[in-house]
């Protein structure tokens, strides 16, 4: 995953203390459903490790919205996918 890592962490990614890396991107869903919105947290560790949670305000990416923001906030999910518990023994 380290190779691509350019490709997936710009310009806009923030590194932590310990060398993580996090995007965060918030756009239109990828697969045509009515007001669909796709927020995602990407995040890899220096040792090319990678957690990426998405949320949506659909049910799936082909149905309409049914909220007009996903039901988690982007630091919810920055929450999660920077958990520890991901890597247990680490």
């Amino acid at each position: 995953m380290r190779d691509v890592a350019g490709d997936l962490f710009g310009s806009g990614a923030q590194t932590l203390a310990d060398g993580t890396r996090i995007a965060v991107h918030q756009g239109p869903g990828e697969k045509g459903g009515d007001g669909v919105v796709m927020w995602t947290v990407d995040t890899m560790r220096t040792d090319g490790r990678r957690v990426v949670v998405s949320a949506f305000n659909a049910e799936t990416q082909q149905s309409a919205a049914t909220r007009t923001a996903p039901a988690l906030t982007v630091e919810q999910m920055r929450k999660i996918a920077l958990d520890p518990k991901w890597w247990p023994g680490s």
